[in-house]
């Protein structure tokens, strides 16, 4: 025999109404009008022939019918849920994927981009660990990590994802107060240090200067070095990946076109572990987005140079014509 039931639309709207005396909480819960609400009610009271709610001056409250109705389909309600709620899968859960990534590299580089790999991936929990320190994959819980140096680190799995391009940077301004033609020009005194002295020796070797120049300011991290050359404290070097976003932006500019490249960036993981499906969707973000900026950047310095280029032209377009005027 086939169930006579009203319309369970109704049964809701009305149970939710008794269980929290209020027709506009129950709107609330539900997700309707208040109007819905009431319908639903004098719906139900017209299919039963008797009030379910008294009106007042305060508000509403149950008639007797109505309190016996309520807590009837609130069992029954409660009853629904419980057998349901079995079946409902949970949520799914996010992947976690810790990093641990160059201090530098990470504050430079690596954070102002992770908002792309979020939106693209919004199911993995990325936890990013900005430490100088050389994690140990057998004891820690990490997954993967970015490394600067040679590639050669015992108990991991290596692969190159680009080379460490030195080059001279420093605040516009710095330039034209402290004008300089060729590196013989610089004065040591304003060579801001990094902790890896043989970045600078790299450097000033194929600058051709090693011999001349030696570096006597501050020494300070990477970061730091690039923001206190940002802040025009002095002249400082930096690969290009770390400083390519203030270069673009004009907050750096490069006093001579003197490049050593000396190591570069690695993504490391365990050594025999199969990289976990967020792994292997972070490396391969990293490896787009660094292929793209490295576009962006060689786009850049073809500009600069070119713009370089025609500004050399002019002047020395302008001491001839001086020239033949005297």
């Amino acid at each position: 025999m086939a169930r006579r039931l009203p319309p369970l639309n109704a049964l809701k709207a009305f149970e939710a109404a008794a269980r929290l005396s209020s027709f506009s909480r129950a709107a609330d819960e539900l997700n309707v009008t208040h109007a819905a609400i009431s319908r639903h009610v004098r719906a139900l009271e017209a299919d039963f022939r008797t009030p379910l709610f008294e009106r007042t001056g305060r508000g509403v409250a149950l008639t007797e019918a109505g309190q016996t109705l309520a807590a009837e389909l609130t069992k029954g309600f409660d009853l629904i849920a419980a057998a349901t709620n079995r079946f409902v899968r949970p949520a799914r859960r996010k992947r976690r994927l810790r990093v641990t990534s160059d201090p530098s590299f990470a504050a430079l580089w690596l954070v102002p981009r992770l908002g792309t790999f979020t939106a693209r991936h919004p199911g993995i929990e990325l936890i990013i660990d900005a430490s100088p320190r050389l994690v140990d994959f057998t004891k820690e819980d990490v997954d993967v990590g970015i490394r600067w140096g040679g590639g050669a680190w015992a108990g991991v799995e290596s692969k190159k994802l680009a080379d460490a391009e030195l080059t001279l940077v420093c605040n516009p301004k710095f330039l034209r107060d402290n004008p300089m033609s060729s590196p013989c020009d610089i004065d040591g005194e304003l060579l801001i240090h990094e902790t890896a002295k043989e970045c600078w020796n790299a450097w000033l070797s194929v600058a051709g200067i090693a011999e001349l120049v030696t570096p006597t300011g501050p020494t300070l991290n990477g970061d730091l070095a690039i923001a206190a050359a940002e802040a025009g404290q002095g002249l400082t070097l930096a690969d290009q990946i770390q400083a390519g976003d203030a270069l673009a932006a004009g907050r750096l500019v490069r006093p001579f076109d003197v490049v050593a490249t000396r190591f570069g960036y690695y993504l490391v993981c365990r050594l025999g572990v199969k990289s976990s499906d967020a792994a292997m969707a972070f490396e391969a973000w990293l490896v787009a987005e660094l292929a793209a900026f490295a576009d962006g950047l060689a786009a850049a310095n073809a500009v600069r140079l070119m713009k370089a280029g025609k500004t050399a032209k002019a002047k020395a377009g302008s001491r001839s014509r001086s020239a033949r005027a005297r």
